[in-house]
């Protein structure tokens, strides 16, 4: 029996116009030659698979042919070509860094760098993963790499660049290699299987092209593995069979599903993919890529960005007319967060359903429109949600200033509204409660405000006008308020933001009117902090709210000098209530009490 080949071998490039992908080295290096500019060093990096030691062999063949032409194709009968067709040449090593790792390695190869050429002009050494050297032989070798004899050149090669110490590094020019793409890798297994006498579906090709994620080894490998299963013939049904695949059709299906707002039919697709034994967290990064294909599908600009075949390219500008931009975004969006989730997760298979039921919902149901609110519950009514949110046309009086007051007042900031105020409807039409320090209210005061209430504005403070008519203000939950006011603040916590935890946690949010709401603040410090990051939170609270007018006053409260409790005088009558030989003997020591 014939002695089989592996492609990757059989089909190695053995000229630079051969290597796939790697136009920007290729290029670069024929030129160096023709122009006589070789350098003594050259890095070779980039992922496995695409090309690296095979550049490194075919640059150390060309330079060393002794009837090379204008073209710089080697001419495979001098002695240097013969030597190097037959696996023997005396002018190229090659040294695995992986297994050679040692300084006495490094300082073997050094020796053997000292004896000139026997046939042919360049000694070429290539170090395959030369990230694997320790440092003591990076050290041993910066000499001689540094300058090495006339006719030696190094060429080393590594997929983990990171990992070369940086004196290496500037005494290499470096190449850095890139992932072949899916449409170049599909052409190059094209032109193999038509070699081979094999057929193959466009597609297949394309799926294989995919899964080697961009290097072409890999996918020579893969594509070996189908032929030997499939014989001459490899269908798309055989790769999507062997590799693992989900098909297309399983995207396509679940997609309109969606469309027609089948919650029911989605779901069931869901469970026939994990029936068929596929992990809940491939179909969601296969999801999360058919519907980027989608959206790129909308804008004939970005067509080229899709990696498939013609056939299924026409079925996805298909569908991608009927899906909207919105449900695109939303589901990416919903998928990347499942994603980073899944792993962590104990019911990782209902995260996925949930995003299918959120993705589902119809996108004109208010609040449902935006990711993760499809499920939340319908808010109550204003008059059991909040009481104590006062109606439209009420003016919430704030004093900021002692002018004008009776003495003793102390006026403050806007009063914290947290939670049902049996008081409210008595004072609806009346101006906002104002709270006071302990031991400087004045009945008599109070009473004379409350006698005299001020004109009510015809507008609800801190509401913008909304754009759209359809959207009216509402009442705010202030029990869900609370909640996602709380979490916000412990998120920026949890990001190391103490200043601004304490600052949104020193004070409650206060419903002022329909969708309007006021936070106050007593110092500089916290109205910078608000002021930064004002616009995050209301973007955030009219998510969570689903309330797209909120507002969100930021408000300073003002407080003024206050008298002490206790005078020096109060405290000497307290104490002289208790004792009253002090009056004595202050009138004996004729005493001021300041």
């Amino acid at each position: 029996m014939e002695k089989f080949i592996v492609s990757a071998r059989k089909y190695r490039p053995a000229l630079f116009e051969t290597v796939v992908g790697q136009e920007h080295v290729t290029g670069t290096l024929k030129n160096a030659i023709r122009n006589n500019h070789l350098a003594s060093a050259f890095l070779f990096t980039g992922p496995r698979g695409v090309g690296k030691t095979t550049c490194a062999r075919i640059l150390a063949r060309t330079i060393n042919c002794e009837s090379l032409g204008t073209d710089l194709v080697p001419c495979g009968k001098c002695a240097p070509c013969v030597t190097f067709d037959e696996g023997h040449s005396l002018n190229i090593f090659e040294l695995d860094a992986a297994s050679n790792n040692s300084v006495d390695d490094i300082r073997n190869l050094i020796q053997q760098v000292q004896i000139a050429p026997q046939v042919g002009s360049k000694k070429v050494y290539i170090i395959d993963e030369v990230h694997m050297l320790s440092p003591a032989a990076f050290n041993a070798f910066l000499k001689t790499l540094e300058e090495p004899p006339s006719y030696a050149i190094f060429i080393l090669a590594t997929t983990e660049k990171h990992k070369i110490l940086p004196t290496i590094l500037s005494r290499c020019q470096v190449f850095d290699f890139r992932r072949i793409t899916v449409a170049d890798i599909a052409k190059q297994l094209g032109t193999i299987a038509e070699k081979e006498g094999i057929q193959v579906e466009e597609q297949a090709l394309h799926t294989i092209a995919q899964k080697a994620d961009g290097g072409m080894r890999d996918a020579l490998s893969i594509f070996d593995q189908l032929v030997s299963f499939a014989g001459e013939r490899l269908t798309y049904q055989d790769v999507v069979k062997n590799l693992n695949v989900l098909d297309h059709e399983h995207y396509f299906a679940i997609t309109d599903h969606l469309l027609r707002n089948d919650t029911a039919a989605a779901l069931v697709a869901y469970n026939e993919v994990l029936f068929q034994g596929f992990d809940g967290h491939l179909f969601v990064a296969g999801l999360a890529r058919h519907f980027r294909d989608l959206l790129v599908s909308q804008d004939a600009r970005t067509i080229p960005l899709l990696e498939v075949s013609s056939d299924v390219a026409g079925r996805y500008a298909t569908q991608a007319q009927a899906v909207s931009r919105d449900l695109l975004v939303r589901g990416l969006e919903r998928l990347g967060q499942i994603d980073t989730l899944y792993k962590n997760s104990k019911e990782p298979r209902l995260l996925v359903e949930l995003v299918l039921i959120q993705l589902s919902a119809p996108a004109a149901q208010g609040a449902q429109d935006r990711p993760g609110a499809s499920l939340e519950k319908k808010k109550p009514d204003v008059s059991t949600a909040a009481p104590s949110i006062r109606p439209p046309g009420t003016n919430p009086t704030i004093p900021t200033s002692s002018e004008g007051s009776p003495a003793g007042s102390v006026p403050v900031g806007p009063a914290a509204v947290v939670g049902p105020d049996p008081v409210a409807p008595a004072r609806a039409s009346g101006p906002a409660p104002v709270r006071r320090l302990a031991g400087t209210i004045s009945i008599k005061q109070e009473l004379g405000r409350t006698a005299a209430p001020e004109a009510a504005p015809a507008d609800t403070p801190g509401i913008e006008p909304a754009a759209d008519p359809s959207i009216q203000p509402k009442a705010v939950n202030a029990s869900l308020l609370t909640r996602v006011w709380n979490d916000y603040a412990l998120a920026r916590k949890r990001e190391g933001k103490n200043s601004l935890h304490a600052t949104l946690t020193a004070r409650e949010p206060v419903i002022t009117g329909l969708s309007a709401l006021s936070f106050a603040i007593v110092n500089e410090v916290q109205e910078r902090y608000m002021r930064e990051e004002k616009p995050t939170l209301l973007g955030h609270l009219r998510r969570e709210l689903a309330d797209p007018i909120l507002d969100l006053q930021v408000t300073k409260e003002v407080i003024t000098n206050l008298r002490p409790r206790y005078t020096v005088k109060d405290r000497f009558d307290l104490l002289a209530e208790k004792n009253p030989t002090l009056l004595k003997l202050r009138e004996a020591l004729d005493l001021d009490l300041g």
